[in-house]
């Protein structure tokens, strides 16, 4: 029997108001041995702090203590979809160096421990088939296949596990206590400190938003739905490559 922190986020949840741009509702996370969290944790940190090192090397006619009070440094971050498209100071560091910084931190989720598990909805065949306009259901169904995927891997060795989520809104925070309640639920638990786990945890949950928007954009394709004007081809590469042949996934499609 062994413990487990889930760190998740999620992607395209701005429910059913802008389908073109966001057709897939994604949540997944990182399940990751209590005895390997610190580990996974400083490496995800190394990579940030020299990337955040790389990027104020490149920013020009600002000074070093003025730089330091810029709010993208002060928090600093790694946001899937802003990293990877270049937004923000991230555009500062050009695609191949940034695609390498990918590639660093998706090669930490290859040990066998580390376990990606997610659910994937498309909304467009969600609204059709259930008649529902609220999306708030839409998001309780997606939080609660995720919940019963990860009992479902936790069930074979008789494992446990807690929750640290991205503090989001607060509907959502509602959402996936609702979908822990389900009956069906006897394996993950929230963590105490849910609300306010966001900047204690904050290296895992990055690297989760990373996982989901990488997903969402592979399964937006794989869906029918038009491609991303940027980098369309080059996250489907991410996804085939480092998560294809390790995600645990519910559908609905």
């Amino acid at each position: 029997m062994a413990l487990y922190g889930f760190y998740t986020d999620e992607s395209g949840n701005n429910g059913f108001n802008d389908l073109k741009n966001q057709p897939v509702l994604c949540y997944a996370g990182v399940l990751v041995p209590l005895d390997k969290q610190i580990y996974l944790h400083n490496e995800v940190q190394k990579i940030s702090d020299n990337l955040k090192r790389d990027i104020k090397l490149q920013v020009y006619g600002i000074p070093e203590k003025q730089i330091n009070n810029i709010p993208f440094f002060k928090n600093f971050e790694i946001h899937g979809k802003a990293f990877i498209d270049g937004e923000d100071f991230y555009y500062n560091l050009g695609d191949s160096d940034r695609f390498k910084v990918v590639n660093d931190l998706l090669n930490l989720v290859k040990d066998t421990e580390f376990k990606i598990i997610a659910s994937i909805t498309d909304k467009k065949t969600y609204q059709t088939n259930t008649g529902i306009n609220d999306h708030n259901k839409m998001h309780i169904n997606g939080y609660t296949e995720l919940v019963n995927l990860i009992n479902t891997e936790l069930k074979a060795n008789d494992d446990f596990a807690f929750v640290i989520c991205d503090d989001g809104k607060p509907a959502e925070i509602s959402n996936f206590y609702n979908a822990l309640k389900n009956p069906s639920n006897n394996r993950v638990y929230p963590d105490l400190q849910i609300k306010e786990s966001h900047d204690s945890n904050c290296n895992l949950i990055q690297l989760a938003d990373l996982i989901n928007f990488i997903t969402s954009v592979y399964f937006r394709r794989a869906y029918g739905h038009p491609p991303r004007k940027r980098h369309q081809a080059k996250i489907e590469q991410f996804y085939t490559q480092f998560l294809q042949g390790k995600i645990k996934y519910y559908e609905y499609k």
